[in-house]
């Protein structure tokens, strides 16, 4: 599973990469493990967006990750795991919604 997120001052975001262990999503389908460093330095992409590719880290099967989720109603959850074959957490103001999710 490859679980990529736009919260990039997560402590947790590494080029774009979830590098927890172990991840929790919340019943409003939000990542509970968010843990913010308001002192990170984040890559502004923007200024040169169309000069080059930004340095995202590339694509890694996370086979030792656990996705536990409590949202009951997304078809990738199946007895509070989830079984999507990746995941894409969004950037809101103070949250972080799994955007993988559909609802059953």
């Amino acid at each position: 599973m490859d679980v990529m997120c736009r919260k990039y001052s997560c402590i947790y975001n590494e080029k774009t990469k979830c590098i927890r262990k172990n991840l929790q999503v919340d019943n409003k389908s939000d990542c509970d493990d968010l843990e913010i460093d308001n002192d990170k330095i984040v890559e502004d992409v923007s200024l040169d967006m169309f000069e080059h590719e930004p340095d995202i880290a590339p694509y890694h099967h996370c086979k030792t990750m656990n996705i536990n989720c409590n949202t009951d109603n997304c078809i990738f959850n199946k007895n509070g795991e989830c079984f999507s074959n990746g995941i894409f957490v969004g950037s809101e103001k103070n949250t972080a919604p799994c955007n993988s999710f559909v609802p059953r």
